[in-house]
């Protein structure tokens, strides 16, 4: 076997993977193994031809050279396998650029010796199915083309919503250019693109973005253009200016014409945004059903003054000019635009509900229900992280205090939100965690000091559910009368000193959250229930009670972060189900967390429901 030239020995099951391959004879080893540093991961390389049946429908040449890496961990990483024939390039399943071959998941090859052979087995299977033009086949997911080049000076991606209702607005436009409005995000590190326009600025449609994760004072205004198809060749997409060139121009539009509207834009943060649409199917074979946006990111005429102009640059030689036209006329001639440049493609995301929450989320019902949160303690910031995630649209937070320090151990906040309000700091978390949903924190007390804030009455007005998780026997007491009067769903959830047990109670179209609760006070002292009154009612002695330090402190409760989470988790189901229901039925119910015995491992069930009783 062929030995390295920079490697002094290679594994030995690296030995036998090679040795077993150019045994079985699929391929013809063209360049030996060796070991290469690379640009990539590190590992050892070799070049063969793989073989492809002739004349075939893409006109794949008979013979294909593949480069071949082979991880340094190998087996335990997959094998990589690349193109060197530029005809065997802008194919499905294959990198831009590269022309990386994207072979199955690497779970499905074994974890030997015969891992090499099993993926140079699949990129001939890969390469049969491409010269067949068979990659994609009808039935099969649909496969975006793969856009190589990236605008290096923008890292955050482009966030787009788009989805199967909104495709119905953009069939009218396949052919045509608009203007854009993005926005930076509120603690996140991404653009995104606001508001669709016409070209003299009337709105075609508005993203459903929450107007809070939208940065103010950070509008990046450019271009769209909407194509019918963006395939160049193949199924790759444009790489070079002239390539677009060609593509927009077989729909009347003027690429250069629209560049330089958004290189010249006045509102552009010294970078300059090209939106290039086309209609895309959920399913190959199948309608178009959504629009897809991919980004042209750019230096604009701003950044191009202030290079210019920049201390030590090159002055420009006699007769040469910074005007606009005459750096316009440098840039599409010889320059960052000129025909032969790569295309700046930017990285992009589509946010639309339907993808957002496609791994999991609430019902319709409970994601369109307005939903305010009372107390964002341990328990409240555990539930409405929940709820949140779960995709409900909107979601009030109320909460007087500051977070501390102290705070930190159960909470669902971290030390950058220390004195700062626990409701308007876990809103801007949750914004952040899901940028489609109206998410708003409020620093108040429950009860109001007065009715004179209309603010946040109008706020309790437009809420569904209140959702208390206030300890506070004044608060719950107003929130009930208030639900009651209002036709507010109220659920209250607490858990005991060690948080063992959760209670929820939840108000029905005839019975109220506190007429529900003194019921079951009533029955667990009746002994009606598992419950023994000595163990729900029990007040712990001082001694059993936290003193944080020095000063005045109100003791807190002795309950770990994982059981505040346990117990969080089966709320926020009850809490979506009583939600959900078809009929608004009271209810409560005690949950229970079952105590793992020293020097013992819980073999049982976390939690069980313990008491629970309807109320019609």
């Amino acid at each position: 076997m062929d030995r390295m030239s920079n490697q002094n020995e290679i594994p030995d099951i690296v030995i036998e993977a090679y040795n077993s391959l150019r045994q079985r004879r699929i391929v013809e080893i063209t360049k030996p193994i060796d070991w290469s540093q690379g640009e990539g991961a590190p590992g050892w390389v070799f070049e063969c031809i793989a073989k492809v049946p002739c004349p075939n429908q893409e006109k794949i040449p008979r013979e294909v050279p593949l480069h071949v890496l082979i991880p340094e961990a190998f087996p335990s990483q997959p094998v990589e396998i690349f193109s060197l024939s530029e005809q065997v390039s802008g194919f499905p399943h294959q990198e831009a650029g590269s022309r990386k071959l994207c072979l199955p998941e690497e779970h499905l090859a074994p974890r030997d010796a015969q891992r090499l052979v099993c993926y140079v087995k699949w990129a001939i299977e890969w390469l049969e199915e491409a010269a067949n033009g068979a990659l994609l086949k009808p039935d099969d997911p649909y496969e975006l083309p793969a856009f190589g080049y990236r605008f290096s000076a923008i890292k955050s991606p482009l966030i787009f919503e788009e989805s199967s209702d909104s495709y119905k607005k953009w069939e009218p436009h396949v052919g045509k250019s608009g203007r854009i409005e993005c926005f930076c995000g509120v603690g996140i590190p991404a653009i995104f693109a606001a508001k669709f326009c016409h070209n003299d600025g009337s709105l075609i449609r508005e993203a459903d973005f929450a107007p809070n994760i939208l940065e103010k004072n950070s509008e990046i205004d450019g271009k769209w253009i909407l194509i019918p198809d963006i395939r160049h060749e193949k199924h790759r997409p444009p790489e070079t200016y002239k390539e677009m060139i060609e593509l927009c121009s077989k729909n009347d539009l003027d690429f250069y014409a629209i560049l330089k509207e958004a290189w010249n834009h006045k509102h552009s943060h010294q970078f300059g945004i090209l939106l290039i649409g086309f209609p895309i199917p959920k399913i190959v074979g199948e309608p178009p059903t959504e629009i897809h946006w991919q980004p042209l990111l750019f230096k604009d005429l701003k950044q191009h003054l202030k290079e210019f102009n920049a201390p030590g640059t090159r002055r420009r030689s006699k007769g040469q000019s910074h005007k606009p036209r005459k750096i316009w006329e440098r840039l599409i001639n010889n320059g960052d635009f000129s025909a032969s440049q790569p295309l700046p493609w930017g990285a992009v995301e589509n946010v639309a509900r339907e993808r957002l929450y496609a791994r999991s989320t609430y019902s319709p019902k409970v994601r369109s229900t307005s939903i305010a949160f009372f107390g964002c303690g341990a328990l409240g910031s555990s539930v409405a992280e929940l709820i949140a995630r779960g995709g409900v649209n909107q979601l009030n937070l109320f909460d007087p205090d500051l977070i501390n320090f102290g705070n930190l151990c159960r909470h669902t906040l971290d030390g950058s939100s220390v004195s700062v309000n626990k409701a308007e700091s876990l809103a801007a978390r949750l914004s952040r965690a899901n940028p489609l949903s109206t998410i708003k924190g409020y620093p108040v007390r429950i009860p109001p000091n007065s009715r004179s804030d209309e603010a946040i009455y109008r706020m309790l007005a437009e809420a569904d559910v209140f959702v208390d998780c206030t300890t506070s026997e004044a608060a719950f007491d107003w929130l009930n009368q208030y639900a009651v009067e209002n036709d507010k769903r109220l659920i209250s959830l607490f858990f005991n000193f060690h948080a063992e047990l959760l209670t929820i109670c939840t108000s029905g179209d005839s019975t109220s959250c506190r007429d529900i609760f003194e019921d079951l006070k009533y029955s667990i002292r009746e002994k009606l229930t598992p419950l023994a009154p000595e163990v729900y009612f029990r007040e712990p002695p001082k001694e059993e009670q936290i003193i944080e330090g020095a000063g005045c402190w109100h003791p807190t409760f002795p309950a770990r972060n994982a059981h505040v989470q346990i117990l969080a988790a089966h709320a926020a189901d009850i809490l979506s189900h009583s939600i959900d229901s078809k009929q608004k039925v009271g209810l409560v119910a005690i949950v229970k967390r079952q105590s793992v015995p020293q020097n013992s491992i819980q073999l049982g069930p976390l939690v069980e429901v313990i008491w629970a009783k309807e109320y019609p």
